[in-house]
């Protein structure tokens, strides 16, 4: 199965940022089938990427060293007005308001399941490109 094309023809580009490596593995290899992932092992290297990459979706966890996953979040709906996930075990109700302000498409706890990510990243991906369809995709093939 190969990656889902975005309406500019190429696959969706999906930035996955967590310095927990295994976990971030994991989360990329759920991806993997159906988005181009693009991998960073911290906050700082996540704004590095938001700023040379042209991405569609950006999936980061909350505490990471370095920048926060918020940190990340802000700039990338800056530079490219595109949605942002924010994962963690650990969420205050400080940090969730300050995602709800950044305009944060969804916070998701760890752990979630595989069905919870591929229906959270396809819904945030339909919000931005509703054409795509991806949702509906992912249902059909039984995916989530």
């Amino acid at each position: 199965m190969s990656p889902q094309a975005s309406p500019a023809h190429r696959p969706f580009r999906l930035l996955i940022a967590d310095d927990d490596e295994a976990f971030r593995e994991t989360v990329c290899e759920v991806c993997r089938p159906f988005l181009e992932v693009i991998e960073a092992a911290s906050g700082d290297e996540a704004l590095c990427v938001t700023h040379r990459e042209q991405l569609d979706l950006a999936l980061c966890d909350l505490h990471m060293p370095g920048h926060t996953g918020l940190d990340v979040l802000s700039e990338f709906r800056r530079a490219q007005q595109r949605p942002g996930i924010l994962m963690s075990a650990r969420v205050s109700p400080v940090e969730r308001r300050e995602a709800e302000r950044l305009s944060v498409y969804r916070v998701l706890e760890k752990p979630f399941t595989r069905k919870q990510l591929l229906a959270t990243v396809a819904e945030a991906l339909e919000s931005v490109f509703p054409q795509a369809g991806l949702l509906s995709q992912f249902r059909h093939r039984g995916v989530c």
